[in-house]
């Protein structure tokens, strides 16, 4: 009964919503991306690809988990070369951050379905999954609802339940309680988060802390010759000291600019690659670029490749991570802005670079405060603070320098999630019958 009224508010709200969707997809290409699928209806290779094999269906909502998620997939195909995998993601840049990074990996790539009860059904008759694996914290009650009636064997992986959720789950606790003690196995992050998961209705023998799946971040490193090649194309000289502000938002670039251009005052050569964090926002940055004042060119710009400037505009998908090894100090946004909640702070660390973010964390406070206590971040209030700690570290390249191995110290004493959570996941795979053998 209560999963029907949840129905009837989830197709009440769409009709009420639709209009306001309508224009955003006329408006907005981000809007309409991957609508069929959204609606389960999928191309016949995807489906194709799917045969031949037990399917595991992985899910992450965003960039951030997708990425958090990959070293785990990748694993898991080593492994299981054998299985079928299909991956959901629900942003468009999501989507396109699998695609790039790991596509011989994904068997079939789609866009989550809507949570309304016929489109679950349909999704999940189609691509027939023998096992779920959410990332962190998706709760989505008819999906969970529809496979778990079904016996598939739902893992929330990386999984964390933030104060926030916990005390809205905790007010509709007749309603989520049912949900989450559906689900098979919940690989916490930390004992808080499954302490949570426990009370909200995980039973204590699914809840295991397995840690941060982000630790395992893996170093892509750059060859010399590759490292110099890209040196060349963004016109950045061997000496000159970078700083990398990636994953940005609106309101934060101005402050960045602000601060780079009181910086060059002090060190001339200093030069800023710009990463805002949605794509759509490229052109919107590119015109707070171009009213600064600052000489500034576009990654993608192939007719200014190797021009000199002193801020590049990073406009690509993909190609951030490898940048913040070009750092001599990264900043990570998200954190200057509220109601973001950061972004993660390891991309840069995994190199060794010093980490500066904001003082606006919510997901991301548990590793700030894990590179403080080590010594390989920094925590800054506002520009005025962002400007002394970049101002202290490009001076003294030895406290960088320390700074960054000390960033370093901190993934490399956190690693070991990705193992755990697999041998989870594959025991799951032995005692559940896959679902295409039924």
């Amino acid at each position: 009964m209560i999963y029907t009224l949840y129905d009837i508010i989830l197709h009440i709200s769409v009709i009420v919503l639709l209009p306001y969707f309508v224009v955003k997809m006329l408006s907005e290409g981000k809007y309409r991306t991957g609508t069929p699928e959204r609606f389960a209806i999928y191309k016949e290779e995807k489906l194709r690809a799917l045969e031949g094999g037990d399917v595991v269906w992985f899910h992450a909502v965003s960039v951030g988990e997708t990425k958090a998620v990959l070293p785990l997939l990748k694993l898991f195909k080593e492994r299981h070369p054998e299985k079928r995998v299909v991956f959901s993601t629900v942003t468009p840049t999501a989507n396109r951050v699998a695609k790039n990074e790991e596509p011989l990996l994904i068997d079939a790539l789609i866009y989550f379905p809507l949570d309304l009860s016929w489109v679950v059904k349909r999704a999940v008759e189609r691509l027939k999954p023998s096992l779920f694996i959410v990332v962190e914290k998706e709760v989505w009650p008819n999906v969970i609802h529809t496979l778990h009636q079904r016996g598939v064997p739902i893992v929330v992986v990386n999984g964390t339940v933030s104060e926030r959720s916990f005390g809205r789950y905790k007010k509709l606790g007749f309603f989520f309680s049912d949900i989450f003690s559906s689900i098979t196995r919940f690989c916490a992050r930390t004992e808080e988060d499954r302490e949570r998961a426990i009370s909200l209705g995980v039973p204590p023998e699914r809840a295991i802390v397995t840690g941060n799946l982000k630790f395992d971040i893996e170093e892509v490193k750059l060859k010399d010759t590759d490292a110099k090649t890209i040196r060349e194309e963004l016109g950045i000289g061997e000496e000159d000291p970078v700083i990398v502000a990636g994953s940005t938002h609106a309101g934060e670039e101005e402050i960045l600019l602000d601060v780079f251009k009181r910086l060059k005052e002090r060190f001339p050569d200093l030069k800023l690659i710009l990463a805002p964090r949605h794509p759509e926002r490229f052109d919107e940055v590119e015109a707070l670029l171009r009213a600064s004042g600052v000489s500034f060119k576009r990654r993608t710009d192939s007719e200014r490749l190797g021009e000199k400037a002193d801020v590049v505009l990073l406009d690509t998908i993909g190609e951030l991570t490898l940048l913040y090894s070009l750092s001599t100090v990264a900043f990570v946004g998200g954190s200057l802005v509220e109601d973001v909640g950061g972004h993660n702070l390891l991309e840069p660390a995994v190199f060794s670079k010093p980490v500066i973010y904001g003082a606006h964390l919510k997901s991301y406070l548990y590793m700030a405060e894990l590179l403080e206590k080590e010594g390989g971040g920094m925590r800054v209030e506002d520009k005025e603070a962002l400007f002394s700690a970049l101002c202290s570290l490009l001076a003294d390249r030895d406290q960088c320098h320390s700074m960054g191995i000390a960033a370093r110290r901190v993934v490399d004493k956190n690693r070991g999630a990705t193992k755990k959570t697999l041998d989870i996941i594959e025991e799951l795979l032995q005692t559940h019958s896959p679902q295409r053998n039924t």
